[in-house]
């Protein structure tokens, strides 16, 4: 496995997974039922397809954030504002994008789960290459809460590599013009955070 660092706060590592399990992933999160995104907002969840027009699936799997934990976690931030690390959020996202399809900018929400964890880093894992678009865009595009990146930055899917990044910086699923992409999505979580919202 090869890091590769693109902002104190955003970093790829190559070879997370194999072509294999990037297969059977594809196809567990097909198994499971794509259905349209939401967009999670304060006030609840709403379907909002001038932010989102992806396809999501969501699996809980204790086991498996277990072993990719083991896999990753030397490539995790250890602590996060004195927080500890204590592994991944079981809750696992798989996001299918087709053509025209994207999330616009946006920041990710923090997850809090009754244990007292709490996610303040988003991982993705690429599970396919090959589309046309759906980078994943950081940037600054004015906004006043968050981070911005300057220059931008644009991360092209690998197949098998993880992106991690925190929650606090302004980030974009460029639209895909052709193919597919594929990716799941979870949290790095940190002990003992209180819950703010």
């Amino acid at each position: 496995m090869y890091k590769r660092r693109y902002d104190p706060d955003i970093w790829a590592v190559s070879g997370v997974l194999t072509n294999q399990e990037c297969a059977e992933f594809i196809e567990h999160g097909e198994a499971a039922g794509f259905e349209a995104a939401t967009v999670a907002f304060r006030t609840g969840a709403q379907m909002r397809t001038d932010l989102r027009n992806n396809d999501r699936a969501t699996v809980d799997d204790q086991n498996l954030a277990v072993i990719l934990w083991e896999r990753i976690k030397s490539f995790a931030p250890a602590e996060v504002e004195g927080f500890p690390a204590t592994g991944l959020n079981p809750r696992f996202r798989f996001y299918r994008y087709e053509p025209g399809q994207q999330f616009k900018r946006h920041l990710d929400g923090r997850v809090y789960l009754p244990t007292g964890e709490v996610s303040r880093v988003t991982l993705l894992f690429y599970l396919n290459d090959g589309c046309e678009g759906g980078e994943t865009v950081f940037g600054d595009w004015g906004f006043s809460k968050g981070k911005s990146i300057r220059p931008e930055i644009r991360i092209t899917p690998a197949a098998g590599s993880a992106l991690f990044f925190t929650h606090e910086i302004w980030h974009e699923g460029a639209s895909v013009t052709a193919g597919r992409k594929y990716v799941l999505r979870t949290d790095v979580l940190y002990a003992g955070a209180p819950d703010t919202r």
